[in-house]
């Protein structure tokens, strides 16, 4: 609660003629109830309504004619309402019971024999304080919003021509890792033979069949004729 409201509502609890003062808050706004307990003067709310500008016309005249507590549950008691410049539709509605946006509304109370006027803005709580006659003290304009600084803009750093440009060294990629040989299965066929590329070695003294080369013509040995022997 803002302290020039509990000032309001302190002031206005000793004045003459006013019961009690309520803030009640609602969804749409929040409103100040000022209860009588003397019958209020409409005509000198309705004069001062009008040097503001406003009309003060009379609400839910149809509801309010209900029997029994179907009043209670249709109608809050509401019979006038201060607006501005209401035309002819809003005013048959107003008597439907449909309530039209007006600074301030006169309600009859359901309990007692006397009224609650029920400011529902700042111009409504004005126009109390001119039936009243007293001096209205308007609130003190919000706080402005706190401005926050603009940043500086940084000027971007132009390139060196001398530097050399830089270059970003890629990423080296893993070395691949090769892949490991399965174990040959076993098999009854026996490997090949493979050739030795060794040279072999032979010494002067041996001699292969393969060494010496064949001659084409065989040579034959002359046979010697054998003398007959004389007997002795």
């Amino acid at each position: 609660m803002s302290s020039v409201l509990q000032t309001r509502l302190n002031e206005l609890r000793f004045v003459d003629g006013i019961e009690k003062v309520e803030h009640v808050p609602y969804p749409t706004g929040d409103q100040f109830w000022v209860r009588f307990n003397r019958h209020i003067d409409f005509k000198k709310i309705n004069e001062l309504a009008k040097k503001r500008g406003y009309t003060m016309m009379k609400f839910g005249g149809l509801p309010s004619k209900l029997p029994g507590r179907l009043v209670e549950v249709l109608w809050d008691g509401v019979n006038h309402v201060i607006a501005k410049n209401p035309n002819v539709l809003v005013k048959l509605t107003a008597s439907l019971g449909i309530e039209p946006d007006g600074v301030a509304k006169i309600a009859t109370d359901l309990h007692g024999p006397y009224q609650i006027f029920m400011a529902m803005n700042e111009e409504g709580i004005q126009l109390l304080y001119d039936y009243l006659g007293l001096k209205y003290v308007p609130p003190p304009p919000p706080p402005p919003k706190p401005v926050v600084p603009a940043k500086p803009a940084i000027p971007a750093a132009k390139p060196s021509v001398l530097a050399p440009p830089t270059t970003v060294p890629r990423p080296v990629p893993p070395a691949a890792t090769p892949p490991v040989p399965k174990p040959a299965s076993p098999s009854t066929t026996p490997p090949p033979t493979v050739p030795s590329t060794t040279p072999q070695t032979i010494t002067p003294t041996q001699t292969t069949q393969s060494a010496i080369p064949s001659s084409p013509n065989p040579v034959t040995k002359p046979q010697t004729e054998k003398k007959p022997t004389t007997p002795s």
